[in-house]
């Protein structure tokens, strides 16, 4: 029979201790804020350099591939839930404002070469926060 001192209950010194699981959904956690907004500006920024780099300017799809594969990405990796997603759909619209207004007035600043790049990395930029944003606050259905 064990008694209160035996050394087989003590623990060894230097262990770690057990870890504890985590509670709740994992799909629950919003999306990390910073790893999104900077690897949606840092796709951005490349589709750009890309598109400078090409003889012949890209189309739509080139345009659109890069960010919206990266925030695809983040969905899928960080098993984020749908009820999170919502923040698309005013990150879009948000971005598309600021790209279409942001390039005309940009164009008047700057000239034309450079109100388009800036004004698509801006978009791609304040979309990805408020997605980011938004993901902090799931819908109920």
């Amino acid at each position: 029979m064990p008694d209160d001192r035996d050394p087989i209950d003590e623990p060894v010194p230097g262990a770690e201790p057990e870890p504890v699981p985590p509670t709740g959904d994992p799909r629950a956690e919003p999306a990390p804020f910073g790893l999104v907004v900077l690897l949606t500006v840092g796709s951005a920024v490349a589709v750009m350099v890309l598109a400078a780099l090409l003889s012949h300017p890209p189309g739509l799809t080139f345009l659109l591939f890069g960010p919206i594969a990266l925030v695809v990405f983040e969905v899928v990796a960080y098993d984020v839930w749908w009820r999170r997603w919502w923040g698309a759909v005013p990150g879009a619209v948000a971005g598309l404002a600021v790209y279409f207004e942001g390039r005309t007035a940009l164009a008047d600043v700057v000239g034309d070469t450079w109100a388009h790049p800036v004004a698509y990395v801006t978009a791609w930029t304040l979309f990805a926060v408020v997605f980011a944003l938004c993901s902090r606050y799931p819908r109920t259905v």
